[in-house]
């Protein structure tokens, strides 16, 4: 699978999941909807102002403000060689990370992407409501090693049986986005979390035991 061809599912999963969660009640109120709208609306060309007057005017201004701050974090030189829709996921995956309280997550990113969980939940519940979207976007990560990937590719996963709350999506990835041998705690989630079958999902051989 080349770049190109792994940018179009990113961007595809990312319109669908927008789409989805517009359709949902209190998707006009949620600020990280919007965040991700207007990333979205740079990606793909759309015309910005037009979504900035579709923002309800009581959070239209914190919800620019916070763009902003999105833009600058991904404006850092580190970044300038990434299509534009890795930043779109990049934000997913700081909020996830900053949501579960993971221990990974910076100073920086938790003022920037200090999105609500229910609000990041709803991005995978949205992303799962069809299966070949979830799928495509579940093998595009699971092939990635690095912890955050594979933590997406896990709360992707269509095919288990476990229901996804914000208790699971952050246990699972507190467990998946840290490194090294496994605490006594991890160990305990881990067992929690094989006991509703999303186990299946994290990938247990990315972490090791000791």
């Amino acid at each position: 699978m080349t770049l190109t061809d792994t940018s179009k599912i990113l961007q595809g999963g990312a319109e669908f999941v927008l789409e989805q969660w517009g359709t949902r009640q209190g998707a006009e109120n949620d600020h990280l909807y919007w965040v991700l709208k207007l990333q979205l609306a740079d990606i793909v060309g759309d015309d910005v102002r037009r979504v900035h007057q579709s923002i309800p005017a009581d959070i239209r201004d914190e919800v620019i403000r916070r763009r902003a701050q999105v833009r600058e974090y991904f404006d850092d030189v580190r970044y300038v060689t990434l299509e534009p829709v890795v930043a779109l996921w990049g934000t997913v995956v700081n909020s996830l990370r900053v949501a579960a309280d993971s221990d990974r997550a910076t100073g920086v990113q938790k003022q920037v992407f200090a999105f609500s969980r229910e609000s990041v939940l709803t991005f995978f519940h949205c992303a799962r409501e069809r299966m070949e979207i979830a799928d495509s976007l579940y093998h595009a990560y699971k092939a990635m090693p690095a912890p955050e990937c594979q933590a997406l590719a896990a709360l992707l996963n269509v095919h288990v049986d476990a229901r996804l709350d914000v208790d699971s999506m952050c246990r699972l990835v507190r467990l998946l986005d840290h490194e090294g041998p496994m605490s006594s705690e991890e160990s305990r989630t881990l067992s929690r979390l094989a006991n509703t079958s999303l186990v299946d999902a994290t990938f247990r051989g990315v972490r090791g035991h000791g």
